[in-house]
């Protein structure tokens, strides 16, 4: 029973106070998105697709079943090589010192499609200028790597690094969600805070519940009742005086 009760104080809190959290919902869009606008740096990616082909003989025509799912497995081993260390710091000096090898790393995505032997690099900096020329260093001196590892590994770039002048993020739509959803959750947290430290009589339900019974209501009476009040009384005043 309480948690019916409950339910339907509920409902009726947010029924009264609906205008007031659709307005909190506009108002913390607009907030997410103006913050977004000036306070968070957008983002540009450039990707590339490759492939790396292990022959045992350059003789050797026919690639065996073994062989494929060996370099699919490999790809592992490449995404740490990609993002290891030491190419990194050659790809940092490559560009003149502009970067620190944990940005290198943290900018750089390795991604694969199941069952496939080609890979995905994704490089996403401030710039699609930078993402673009960043990718282009990580690729050729992954090539230079695999190379000195395996004697006779070669590199395909199936998609050169791609130029994409469309930003990645910030995602507009998300933040205007973002937003919505706070200022949702904290007018609800507000408006609800509000009803509980009001304690003023509001029904004869709230009468039960504190087991107060209820002897009368005193009716108040508007402005322009108060007017025909006195003049009803006016009249019977006046009449009471033409009989006497």
């Amino acid at each position: 029973m309480q948690e019916e009760i409950s339910l339907k104080d509920l409902y009726k809190i947010i029924k009264k106070h609906f205008l007031t959290m659709v307005i909190a919902m506009l108002v913390g869009s607009l907030l997410s998105v103006t913050f977004m606008t000036f306070f968070v740096t957008p983002k540009y990616s450039s990707e590339a697709q490759l492939l790396v082909n292990q022959q045992g003989d350059s003789s050797q025509t026919q690639i065996q079943y073994n062989e494929v799912q060996t370099n699919i497995q490999l790809i592992n081993t490449y995404s740490d090589i990609i993002t290891g260390h030491s190419v990194l710091e050659k790809v940092n000096k490559n560009l003149g010192g502009s970067y620190s090898v944990s940005q290198l790393s943290a900018a750089i995505k390795v991604g694969q499609s199941s069952n496939s032997q080609a890979f995905n690099l994704t490089v996403t900096m401030e710039t699609a200028e930078e993402a673009q020329k960043v990718l282009n260093q990580v690729i050729n001196i992954f090539e230079e790597t695999i190379v000195e590892v395996y004697d006779f590994a070669s590199i395909l770039v199936l998609s050169p690094a791609t130029y994409n002048a469309n930003k990645v993020s910030p995602s507009l739509t998300v933040y205007i969600l973002i937003g919505a959803l706070l200022g949702f959750f904290v007018s609800v947290l507000i408006i609800i805070i509000i009803e509980l430290m009001d304690t003023s009589v509001k029904d004869d339900e709230f009468l039960s519940e504190q087991g107060i019974i209820n002897l009368g209501r005193i009716y108040e009476l508007s402005a322009k009742e108060l007017k025909q009040t006195r003049l009803i009384n006016s009249k019977k005043e006046n009449n009471l005086r033409e009989r006497v």
